[in-house]
């Protein structure tokens, strides 16, 4: 489906955005880059880019959510109808950038939801830390989220990242 023209229209409440049309060979972290680059360092919480276990690259799409819904509708405001190659440089990819709302709104739901999820597994087993969902503190910093009594740590509770 073709992205919706003009401005996105996400409900005054939302927080958790989807952002569609992201170039397959742009890396979870080269996201959080240019995330932070472009002012929303102090905003983002939680950030989950799906990958493609069989091509090793994302699935073209992730799961950001921000501390407020001004946040969100700023960052929707800004990535809407973008041209990936200006929003996310580094590609010759001609997609454009589309942000919904997400169907699963807070960080301690998307976290929550994921743990619960074979996918979580599989991502914790091929021992790819760069694959993992990520929570950020108040200053920007980023934890990943891993399952329970796993090689990758202790488990994280979503509170955890509000104290760093």
């Amino acid at each position: 489906a073709a992205p919706a023209p003009g401005p996105a229209r996400l409900p005054a409440w939302c927080t958790t955005a989807m952002l569609r049309n992201i170039p397959n060979k742009y890396t979870r972290d080269m996201l959080i880059a240019r995330l932070h680059e472009d002012g929303f360092k102090h905003d983002l919480d939680f950030l989950y880019m799906p990958v493609d276990f069989k091509h090793k690259c994302n699935m073209g799409y992730a799961f950001l959510n921000f501390r407020s819904p001004q946040a969100c509708t700023r960052f929707a405001a800004e990535y809407h109808m973008a041209d990936s190659r200006k929003k996310l440089p580094g590609f010759r990819s001609g997609k454009v950038c589309e942000v919904t709302t997400a169907r699963c709104q807070g960080r301690e739901e998307n976290v929550m939801r994921l743990l619960g999820s074979p996918v979580m597994a599989q991502l914790v087993e091929l021992d790819k830390a760069e694959w993992l969902p990520v929570v950020f503190s108040v200053h920007g910093e980023c934890t990943p989220v891993c399952r329970p009594n796993t090689a990758q740590g202790a488990p994280l509770r979503p509170s955890q990242a509000d104290t760093n």
